[in-house]
């Protein structure tokens, strides 16, 4: 015969049920459940202790403080747990630095209970929930705010956050000593305060509705108004932050002063500008000197070949008749005339070589050289000379000038060796100061270096040189011809021991 179960033992029965439930949830939470007496002696510790405090549950039955750390943030939990163990009341959840058996330490939230009998604390219930990854996150979020922070304030940009107002949230020390003010001097003001009227309309008008629109600008040129009056130029770029309807609420903006680059490009266009009215003032004089030159070859040989006629008419009619002295005079003039000729030609080929187009290519000075020498053996083969001519001299320039060059240097060597029993004329490459330079060398009269400033000024003869044959313009156009080129001449030379012309030009490799 079964007996019926009583309330007692059915009571007894579910509280057996609840414990069981009970003490499963205990041991397979994620939380360490623990029990400790009014000096902090635990009393129960649940299994999570391994994961925890890396030890069994009865290995922790210690003072609760011989697990945690001396961090000076343990202090205030210490005083809370007091306070309830003192008061009987629940304190608030707070955060504790544990360290365990193995050395590991974690973060963890505590949450505790006083047990009260007769108005006394006689125990602490408390979980622990481990938040070391949490605190971990927190702390590299807080050094990543922190470096967030230094790099928006130290950057050498000019940085800052306005709300949906346009008003200043934030700016960067550059910012702030570009513009010349203080950091509570422009917080809370319109980023509009600080613009020309130009820019605030431009940015009201065009630029704000349009960033309001698509979240973004890029390189909007603003002219910002310095606390002391100085207007800079920048290019202002922005990205915007929405809420969760999509309205801006804030944005970031950097700025890129290019006040020294807008005077750079306004200095060019001024000097594009001054260039454009020289290359004018060039195109107009090189129309003069093609009107000059054709004025010299057409209406002076024109008066010069009518007197030329008139001496040989005279000379063929009255030849008979004149004096000794009269056909002398006929001499001199037809002499001056041809003179004159000479002349009109030098001055036509040095206009040439003033205004021509330079045509560059790759040039062999030694090929120039060698034609050129043979010219002048074949025009005076009596005369006596050595050339003395270096291989494979190539420059950069215009062949047509170069060889005038040539022509004009060895010319003058020719005519100032004259008193010698042999001519020696040298052409080579030297190196001057680490640059290639050629040189044409003679054995000549030479000259006084304290005339050098001469050699190259047109019309200008050294002294003893009248007795050469000349008209004082063949250097003048050879220095032309060469700064025309990049480069420069010049000579060295010594009286009765001959002379030394040196130019650079650019080598062609």
């Amino acid at each position: 015969m079964t007996r019926p179960i009583t309330k007692r033992k059915q009571s007894f029965i579910l509280l057996k049920e609840a414990e069981r439930t009970l003490r499963n949830i205990i041991e397979h939470s994620t939380n360490l459940f623990y029990m400790h007496t009014a000096d902090h002696r635990l009393v129960y510790v649940s299994p999570q202790s391994r994961q925890f405090f890396g030890c069994e549950p009865d290995e922790a039955l210690v003072r609760w403080t011989e697990f945690i750390t001396d961090n000076p943030l343990n202090q205030q939990a210490l005083e809370m747990t007091q306070r309830a163990i003192d008061t009987g009341e629940r304190q608030s959840t707070y955060l504790v630095e544990c360290i365990g058996r193995t050395g590991r330490k974690i973060w963890v939230e505590v949450n505790e209970s006083p047990i009260v009998e007769n108005g006394k604390t006689i125990a602490i219930v408390g979980s622990l929930t481990d938040i070391t990854e949490r605190k971990r996150a927190e702390e590299e979020l807080r050094r990543s705010e922190e470096r967030y922070r230094c790099l928006y304030n130290e950057t050498p940009v000019m940085l800052h956050s306005i709300d949906q107002e346009g008003r200043l949230l934030s700016v960067s020390n550059h910012w702030l000593s570009t513009l010349g003010y203080e950091r509570d001097e422009v917080l809370g003001r319109k980023t509009s305060e600080f613009l020309t009227e130009a820019s605030r309309r431009y940015a009201v008008d065009i630029v704000l509705p349009a960033f309001f629109r698509t979240g973004v600008c890029t390189d909007v040129p603003y002219q910002f108004v310095k606390k002391n009056g100085e207007i800079i130029d920048v290019l202002l770029s922005a990205i915007a932050e929405r809420d969760e309807v999509g309205r801006v609420f804030r944005s970031l903006a950097v700025m890129v002063d290019v006040t020294a680059r807008k005077r750079a490009e306004h200095e060019i266009e001024t000097l594009n500008a001054t260039l454009a009215a020289r290359a004018g003032e060039l195109e107009l004089a090189n129309r003069e000197l093609e009107t000059f030159s054709y004025s010299v070859s057409h209406d002076l040989r024109k008066p010069l070949t009518l007197i030329n006629g008139y001496v040989q008419l005279v000379q063929e009619l009255c030849g008979k008749a004149l004096s000794a002295d009269c056909k002398g005079y006929l001499q001199e003039i037809s002499a001056a005339v041809q003179r004159m000729n000479e002349l009109i030609d030098v001055l036509l080929s040095f206009s040439v070589v003033a205004s021509s187009e330079l045509h560059r290519e790759t040039v062999d000075l030694s090929d120039i050289a060698y034609d050129v020498a043979s010219d002048l053996a074949l025009a005076e083969p009596e005369r006596r000379g050595s050339f003395r001519i270096a291989n494979g001299v190539k420059v950069n320039g215009d062949a047509r000038l170069l060889r005038i060059v040539l022509e004009n240097l060895f010319g003058n060597a020719w005519k100032y060796t004259v008193i010698r029993e042999e001519a020696v004329i040298e052409f080579g490459v030297t190196e001057i100061d680490g640059k290639r330079v050629c040189f044409v060398r003679d054995n000549g009269t030479g000259f006084d270096m304290a005339h050098a400033d001469k050699l190259f000024a047109p019309f200008q003869r050294l002294p003893g040189a009248s007795d050469v044959e000349g008209h004082g313009i063949g250097l003048c156009t050879v220095e032309r011809v060469i700064r025309r080129h990049g480069g420069r001449i010049w000579a060295a030379g010594e009286l009765g021991r001959g002379a030394t012309f040196f130019f650079s030009l650019e080598a062609a490799g």
